[in-house]
């Protein structure tokens, strides 16, 4: 319990900082209500995610542009929140499958889970999928390579694209980073690209989206939710939200 606080505090701290700049310790410590020593603990920690400097009596972010991309940054989303979504993506998967896995941070949720439902094919431009799930036997692992993204841990462009055309899916789990209204949008035309090019090879496509990813904000499209054959969101999604997209034909599902 204590280690979700800190890391639920560490990540408001986080998102306090990308939206001001800057905070000094004082301050913080009097906003979550916690000695300055455990600020500063927190403070380290983001520091050697690299995501934020320490200045005498304050915080500032590093650099705002890289970290919202950063693996380390996306890692401490809304965990609890993308627990019961997990969960209910995880059931909708069989033995002798094939699945195509996305480099987001919330379908990386289901690593874990995967190697109890062996065998399994699985497609991925992660590195990090690659990675954690080598080393079960059970598991065939392909990866459509092309330029590396450090920031993503993740391939990306053309040779990603031309390598996902040569093959097929049953299932592609996918997450985004906004939904605004009834469409997925994310802030690299890149990672657009490729996710479009993995939907197209799966005879089903299922986007995971806790709430707090709905919210008027997104740049490069990726696709409208009615091309989703799910979309599996959290029970913390405003009900006029809901309504919104459950009247716009979105096959929506709340996991609990």
């Amino acid at each position: 319990m204590r280690r979700r606080e800190t890391s639920e505090r560490q990540q408001k701290i986080l998102d306090l900082l990308f939206e001001a700049g800057n905070a000094s310790i004082d301050d913080l410590a009097r906003r979550f209500d916690v000695s300055r020593m455990t600020i500063h603990r927190d403070a380290d920690a983001l520091v050697g995610r690299g995501l934020i400097n320490k200045i005498h009596g304050g915080l500032t972010v590093r650099n705002r542009a890289t970290a919202t991309r950063s693996v380390s940054y996306r890692q401490g989303k809304a965990l609890s929140l993308k627990q019961a979504i997990i969960t209910d993506a995880v059931a909708h998967v069989r033995p002798e499958q094939v699945l195509i896995l996305d480099d987001s941070t919330t379908v990386a949720e289901m690593l874990p889970l995967l190697p109890a439902l062996a065998p399994l094919t699985i497609i991925t431009n992660a590195m990090g999928v690659i990675q954690a799930l080598a080393p079960y036997p059970g598991l065939k692992l392909i990866c459509v390579g092309g330029e590396y993204s450090p920031s993503r841990d993740a391939f990306f462009g053309l040779i990603s694209e031309r390598g996902a055309q040569a093959l097929r899916a049953d299932t592609m789990f996918l997450s985004t980073s906004v939904v605004n209204g009834v469409t997925a949008y994310q802030n690299d035309q890149d990672v657009v690209m490729v996710k479009r090019a993995l939907m197209s090879i799966a005879d089903r496509s299922i986007l995971l989206a806790d709430s707090t990813k709905f919210r008027k904000a997104g740049l490069h499209q990726l696709a409208e939710l009615q091309e989703f054959d799910e979309v599996l969101a959290d029970g913390d999604l405003g009900d006029a939200q809901r309504k919104r997209l459950i009247d716009n034909g979105v096959n929506l599902k709340i996991c609990s």
